[in-house]
């Protein structure tokens, strides 16, 4: 977190100095800002001169500080900020203190901007009171927005997030759901397994498939909540999505962009699989500046891993062949091995075929999976040695109009950072 702190008296200049000094042997990225005539010659680290007005101060900040800290009185960082105020999931953190280090007020962003864990640690280094209003933390209940920011989970539909909030402001149970295990409990109030009105569910999925999708804390979701379910009734479900999808793309030289854009798509689409858990994009070097994956990649805001034809036939695994890529590239199957490649799959401990349910697509299993007697054995699964993560192939190679697109399914553990 990259922190601003701005003061506008002596007073407030000492303090400022003080909160930058103690941020700063945290280990935190912290600048202080005061006028000249306060410094009388001083040089300290971390504290730079500023005499622009505290507007246009403040207007720079919004685009470069994840935390702005006010020294000074409430309406003055009110005043400030008004103009920037765009969006509660954009906004920076923005605290006020008083000169004296009596308080400090969790002013703007408590939740998503980090607001409120900021002004706790503040307080905290000052020997403060941290003033919090939040109703959620009032109630001392948990805010499902940073629960979620804190496992760096997509929020799927701002507007549910705000009624499951409310639900829980109201004292009614939220049902919750997930593919994955978690570390620790579910949130506070939230009711594991169970459905009600409001509900949470941890996906990378659109919608629930016909089939089981795997565990809510160990016991199966064959009730896992979607929103073709919701249609026929009063609940709602609010989608929680972590990035765990890569994408292992091949193409034709110089493909148009919205080619490969439209293929990913079509293969999300077909899968029910949500964009915004894309992890990053995967290919064969070759591939490395064309320019279609490039502009994919920068609009995902994802990385573009690349890897040599030896790096890629290093993957095991019975896959599709392509003699033709194979003369073109030196390897038969690239969307498939990139994908696989990015995942740590290069070597796997233990593998086994995985949800027969698309046997028509599979051409086999990956070494040490099992012998497939029919086509029936079909998604590829296994443990990557390299991090220990379960990984399902969902998309076996599909081709669009000049482009092949694949998907790796990490079947990560979800946890906060600090856990």
């Amino acid at each position: 977190m990259k922190i601003a702190v701005i003061s506008f008296t002596r007073e407030g200049s000492r303090l400022c100095g003080r909160i930058v000094r103690g941020f700063r042997e945290q280990g935190q990225e912290c600048d202080g800002y005061v006028q000249a005539k306060f410094l009388d010659g001083r040089q300290e680290a971390g504290i730079r001169v500023s005499e622009e007005p505290v507007s246009q101060w403040t207007g720079r900040m919004f685009g470069q500080a994840d935390g702005i800290i006010f020294v000074g009185a409430a309406g003055i960082a009110v005043r400030a900020v008004a103009p920037y105020l765009r969006d509660k999931l954009t906004d920076p953190a923005v605290l006020v203190c008083d000169e004296q280090a009596n308080f400090v007020i969790s002013l703007l962003s408590g939740h998503v901007g980090g607001a409120n864990g900021l002004a706790v640690r503040t307080a905290r280094m000052l020997g403060a009171v941290p003033v919090i209003t939040t109703a959620s933390d009032v109630q001392g209940l948990t805010a499902i927005d940073v629960w979620a920011k804190e496992r760096k989970l997509v929020i799927s539909d701002r507007e549910l997030a705000k009624q499951v909030a409310a639900a829980r402001l109201d004292g009614e149970p939220v049902g919750f759901f997930s593919d994955y295990r978690l570390k620790g409990p579910v949130p506070q109030g939230y009711v594991s397994g169970q459905r009600f009105r409001e509900n949470v569910w941890v996906t990378c999925r659109t919608e629930t498939p016909d089939l089981v999708l795997g565990t809510v804390m160990g016991l199966v979701t064959d009730s896992a909540p979607g929103f073709a379910a919701d249609s026929a009734t009063d609940s709602v479900t609010l989608r929680l999505i972590p990035r765990v999808l890569t994408v292992g793309i091949g193409s034709r030289k110089n493909v148009e962009a919205q080619k490969v854009e439209d293929a990913v798509r079509q293969a999300f689409e077909k899968h029910a699989l949500d964009l915004r858990a894309v992890k990053q994009i995967a290919s064969i070097d070759l591939k490395r500046d064309e320019d279609g994956i490039c502009r994919l990649a920068r609009r995902l805001q994802v990385p573009f891993l690349t890897f040599s034809a030896e790096e890629l036939e290093a993957v095991p695994g019975n896959l599709a062949e392509s003699p033709l890529v194979r003369r073109v590239t030196g390897t038969g199957n690239v969307c498939e091995r990139a994908a696989l490649r990015a995942v740590g799959a290069g070597a796997i401990k233990e593998a086994g075929a995985v949800d027969s349910a698309s046997a028509a697509e599979a051409s086999g299993t990956v070494d040490g999976a099992g012998a497939a007697e029919t086509s029936e054995a079909v998604k590829s699964a296994g443990i990557a040695e390299e991090t220990g993560t379960t990984w399902e192939l969902v998309v076996r190679k599909e081709r669009y109009d000049g482009v092949t697109v694949a998907v790796v399914h990490e079947m990560t553990e979800i946890g906060a950072e600090q856990e």
